[in-house]
């Protein structure tokens, strides 16, 4: 995390040259995941605000800005280029609904969408075996070769153990908090109704992407970043 600034999901699509639709039309990680991203960004905003009226409340607030300072302290979190500046200091709310809903993404659906795919794509050890046991072939026609260079029985029951594991590990589900997570005073009915918006964002994204796997034109169904298919944070 050398900068933070530069890791929010729509920033990362512009640093990586992918964000413009017409160059790039298909590509569902970046489409089903400003979906999520959006919805989550909604739910961290509606949260902030019911306890930040505006940006003076954020900067007045003493543990909030310790916390930012301690992130990118030598004797604290390391982190760089955090803050409205990039120095540490939280300014305004924007920044704080930013900062948080990119932490929320990465450790949900970001990490959902890199985990998960090892267990559909690399279980199969001859589709994408961990290591090749030969060099490589020169000729394209030589089968056995190919054969021959694939991991031993005992490399390739452990690639699938290894897998199935990483890919199968769901213990929470994106936007389900505990009962005891939130207050139960006025804020904290204040925080269940911007809750219950948030679950009814992430029902409209389930319904949206079903949508695209059945009439876009993806090749297969991508089912990654579906709300349901998106841990709390990470598992695994």
């Amino acid at each position: 995390m050398f900068n933070f600034n530069q890791v929010s999901f729509p920033q990362t699509l512009v640093n990586r040259g992918v964000n413009d639709t017409n160059k790039l039309p298909t590509y569902p990680y970046r489409d089903d995941g400003l979906l999520i991203w959006n919805a989550i960004e909604s739910w961290v905003n509606d949260y902030f605000s019911i306890y930040y009226s505006n940006d003076s409340s954020v900067l007045a607030d003493i543990d909030l800005q310790t916390w930012a300072s301690t992130l990118i302290s030598f004797e604290g979190g390391r982190l760089q280029d955090f803050g409205d500046y990039g120095q540490g200091q939280i300014q305004t709310r924007d920044y704080l609904v930013k900062a948080v809903s990119t932490v929320i993404f990465i450790a949900s659906a970001q990490h959902a969408a890199v985990n998960y795919p090892q267990k559909e794509f690399m279980m199969y050890s001859p589709a994408l075996p961990f290591a090749r046991y030969l060099v490589a072939p020169t000729n394209t026609q030589e089968s056995r070769s190919f054969i021959d260079g694939l991991p031993p029985l005992f490399q390739a029951q452990g690639q699938i153990v290894l897998l199935y594991l990483l890919g199968s590990v769901y213990y929470t589900n994106l936007g389900n908090y505990s009962t005891s997570a939130f207050p139960k005073d006025e804020k904290g009915q204040q925080v269940q109704s911007a809750l219950n918006k948030f679950h009814q964002n992430l029902q409209q994204v389930t319904s949206k992407i079903n949508q695209r796997n059945r009439e876009s034109d993806r090749l297969i169904a991508y089912e990654f970043l579906l709300p349901k298919n998106i841990p709390q944070s990470v598992n695994i």
